[in-house]
């Protein structure tokens, strides 16, 4: 085994790795990264590039009234400083916008052009290997003191004062999925990095880490079902819109507030039967939401035509009684469903009907069709539970004291976050400057 010493270890090179090791690189530091893939960026790389959060500490609670008290506010005031840090790099920054998903402030950044420019940063300062396997933590007189890993064949030790896991969280493991998540949650599909199966989870666990809170938790998208899940696919069929539609399982009931957001509704439906939902929707959502740019920088094209010639299942009906017929095919109970649409539609009217579930932003289903239906099903891109850290991403033990030696940063890090969404690159930009900058004693 041979030997070799740095200011700063960082394990993963997606987006919280590479932030971090940019970081760190440009306040002096020797920094290796070690990463599994064979290429940089992780799941940042598959993703639309949009850096955004919550505009303000006011509609951060009123999103994420259970979020954690220390590190949600820490993104919200650091967002501008991600966004200069991106620009700093050379990489294009859109202008922003301040409705992203109805709320955020947001905007487009160029994700190859950026972690090309961190990554030559890193390497030429220090080094940064890809197909990188068997990583161990090295602890010594009580902290970790560096790595242990296998590259080309070789076993390597390198030595460095702080670690940084990165992984990228464990959304690609099934036995942690289940163990979390539950719900036959091993089973759904994942729209991330497939290298991220909670290899730092596992090694800060090791280490004395404990985990965080929000552990069932996750973000994701509703995908049409059934349908396999490719990355060409992962965009293109996202159903953003299914905020405006209703959203029923195959009971035939609504199960949730659809308004709170499609990354909400993809939770609900792992608790679902067969965890499997139908969405529908009538020709007005179809025409001014379905079909429209979902963010600036979106795709506007027909997903329910997309899903249908991908031999989804899906319907376009004249009427809702053609519909309910059309949908109960697919298994799901026509009466039921039938009278949940009834009840929808009169509660929407403003009549006092009980709903199965909450209905804060009803979409009033038109008089006259076309109506829509698409079975959906639920994927996971990252979780929102990992390891257990403070404000400047140490780790911490089941005493909420840091282990010495050891960071996370991404979603390796958990807790931040709760049922809803507010941003995934922010998060690794954020704290992976806080981490490089605490773990080097530099401000």
């Amino acid at each position: 085994m041979t030997g070799s010493s740095f200011d700063l270890v960082v394990v993963g090179a997606g987006a919280g790795g590479l932030a971090t090791a940019n970081r760190a690189a440009s306040l002096g530091a020797r920094v290796l990264v070690l990463e599994k893939g064979a290429d940089v960026g992780g799941s940042a790389a598959l993703s639309a590039g949009i850096l955004w959060t919550a505009p303000d500490l006011a509609t951060l609670w009123r999103v994420q009234p259970d979020a954690d008290p220390v590190l949600g506010p820490l993104v919200v005031e650091g967002y501008e400083r991600a966004v200069a840090d991106v620009r700093a790099a050379g990489a294009e920054v859109s202008e922003p916008w301040a409705d992203h998903l109805e709320w955020g402030l947001a905007c487009k950044i160029d994700i190859p052009a950026l972690f090309a420019a961190w990554s030559a940063e890193v390497r030429a300062s220090g080094s940064l290997l890809t197909q990188v396997s068997e990583v161990e933590l090295v602890r010594e007189r009580g902290r970790v003191a560096g790595v242990e890993y296998t590259h080309e064949g070789r076993r390597e030790r390198a030595s460095a004062p702080a670690t940084v896991l990165a992984t990228g969280g464990f959304q690609g493991d099934p036995e942690l999925r289940q163990a979390f998540i539950g719900h036959g949650a091993d089973d759904i599909a994942v729209r991330s990095n497939p290298c991220s199966v909670g290899d730092g989870f596992r090694l800060g666990k090791a280490a004395g880490g404990a985990a965080s809170r929000h552990l069932s938790a996750f973000y994701g998208h509703l995908l049409p079902s059934p349908m396999a899940v490719t990355r060409e696919r992962l965009l293109r069929l996202t159903l953003y819109f299914s905020a405006y539609g209703v959203l029923v399982n195959r009971d035939g009931r609504r199960f949730t507030d659809e308004s709170l957001g499609d990354e909400v509704s993809n939770q609900f439906v792992v608790r679902q039967p067969g965890r499997r939902a139908v969405l529908i929707w009538d020709e007005r959502v179809q025409r001014e939401r379905a079909l429209a740019v979902p963010y600036p920088s979106g795709m506007a094209l027909d997903r329910h035509a997309e899903a249908t010639a991908l031999g989804a299942r899906a319907a376009r009906c004249a009427d809702l009684g053609e519909l309910v017929d059309a949908v109960a095919g697919w298994g799901v109970d026509g009466t039921a469903l039938a009278a949940t649409l009834d009840g929808y539609r009169r509660f929407a009217a403003g009549e006092a009907v009980a709903l199965d579930a909450p209905a804060s932003s009803p979409c009033r289903l038109g008089d006259g069709g076309p109506y829509y239906a698409l079975e959906v099903q639920p994927c996971i891109t990252i979780p929102f539970g990992g390891l257990r850290v403070d404000g400047d991403a140490r780790v911490l033990d089941r005493d909420g004291v840091s282990v010495p030696g050891l960071y996370a940063v991404g979603a390796d890090a958990g807790g931040a976050q709760d049922l809803r969404y507010i941003g995934g690159l922010v998060f690794g930009f954020v704290f992976g400057r806080r981490a490089a900058e605490a773990a080097l004693c530099r401000a």
